[in-house]
C-alpha cells in the first residue's frame, strides 16, 4: 500500500503531455474501538489525486484517482464533465439514492448508514429552476453488492436557503427498488437530518430511519444521530443511537470519541477513539 501511494504521489508531480492543475489531497486515520469487550485498532489512509482540464469547447473535465476505496457507497475514483449539459459523472458515481442521503454522520461507529449502492453513470441535469437538483444515474450490475443487478435511477433535490428536501428512487432490472426520502436544515450553529430508506434488494423490503444532528462551538463538534431498522412486518431489527465528540486542533489534525448502543443486540454496542491528520 505504502508502495503504491508514493508511486501516484510522484506520479502526480510529473509534468503531464496536457496543460492540467493537479491536486494531491487526503488523510491519515488511526481508531481504537472496543465492541463489547473486544478491541480492534486500525489505520485508514485516503490519498486522492485530481486532475483538472479544458476541451478545446469548454468542458470542464476532472479525473479523480481514490486510492483509499473508501468512496464505495459514496462516489470515488472516476471522471467528471461538466458544460452546458450539467454534470456527467463516470466510474464510481453515486447512484440516485446515495446521492442525496444527508446522514453525513454514519461514519460514527456503530451506525451502519443508509448504503445505497454506486452507479456507472451519474448526470446532473443543467439548472432549469433555481434551488433544484435532478439526477439521472445508472448502475452496472457489479455496481449494486447486494443484489447484482443493473439499476437506473432518478433523484430530486430542492435546496432554499437553510434548507433542504430530497426524493430519490432506484429501479433495479429485478423489478426490486431502493428509495430515500430526506431533509436537512440547519439554524444557529445546529444542522438537523432525517431520512428514511426502503430497500428491496433483499427479496423483502427493509425500511431504515435515520435522524441525526449536529452543533458545532468553536473547535468542538458534536454528533448524535439515530437509527432504526424494521422488516416488512414491523419488528425492528437494529435501534442504534450514537453520539461523538470531534475535537479540532488545528493544521488539519481532529481528535474524536464516539459511542453507540444498539437496543436490539448489546453485543454490538461499541466505543471508539481516534485522531485523523487530513492534508
Amino acid at each position: 500500500m505504502k508502495k503504491i501511494i508514493a508511486a501516484a504521489v510522484a506520479t502526480a508531480f510529473v509534468a503531464p503531455a496536457f496543460a492540467a492543475d493537479v491536486t494531491v489531497s487526503g488523510s491519515q486515520e488511526f481508531g481504537y474501538k472496543d465492541v463489547n469487550g473486544v478491541t480492534t485498532s486500525a489505520m485508514d489512509a485516503t490519498v486522492s489525486v485530481a486532475a483538472s482540464t479544458e476541451t478545446a469547447n469548454g468542458i470542464a473535465v476532472t479525473a479523480k484517482i481514490n486510492l483509499s476505496g473508501e468512496g464505495a457507497n459514496d462516489g470515488g475514483s472516476g471522471i467528471t464533465m461538466t458544460g452546458d449539459f450539467g454534470t456527467l459523472a463516470l466510474g464510481d458515481a453515486p447512484s440516485a439514492a446515495d446521492a442525496f442521503d444527508v446522514a453525513e454522520y454514519s461514519k460514527l461507529v456503530g451506525v451502519a448508514g443508509v448504503g445505497a449502492p454506486d452507479a456507472a453513470i451519474s448526470w446532473t441535469l443543467p439548472t432549469f429552476a433555481e434551488g433544484l437538483t435532478v439526477l439521472v444515474t445508472n448502475g452496472a450490475d457489479n455496481n449494486n453488492a447486494s443484489s447484482g443487478e443493473n439499476h437506473t435511477g432518478i433523484g430530486l433535490k430542492y435546496a432554499t436557503g437553510p434548507m433542504s428536501v430530497a426524493y430519490a428512487k432506484n429501479d433495479n432490472e429485478d423489478n426490486t427498488t431502493q428509495t430515500l426520502i430526506a431533509a436537512s436544515v440547519t439554524f444557529a450553529g445546529i444542522t438537523v437530518n432525517a431520512e428514511n430508506f426502503e430497500d428491496g434488494t433483499s427479496g423483502s423490503t427493509e425500511e431504515k430511519k435515520i435522524f441525526g444532528a449536529k452543533y458545532t462551538m468553536g473547535d468542538v463538534t458534536v454528533y448524535g444521530q439515530n437509527q432504526t431498522n424494521e422488516n416488512t412486518s414491523g419488528t425492528k431489527t437494529a435501534d442504534v443511537s450514537a453520539f461523538g465528540l470531534h475535537y479540532n486542533l488545528g493544521g488539519g489534525v481532529t481528535a474524536f470519541v464516539e459511542t453507540s448502543t444498539d437496543d436490539k443486540d448489546a453485543a454490538l454496542d461499541s466505543t471508539g477513539v481516534g485522531v485523523v491528520v487530513a492534508f
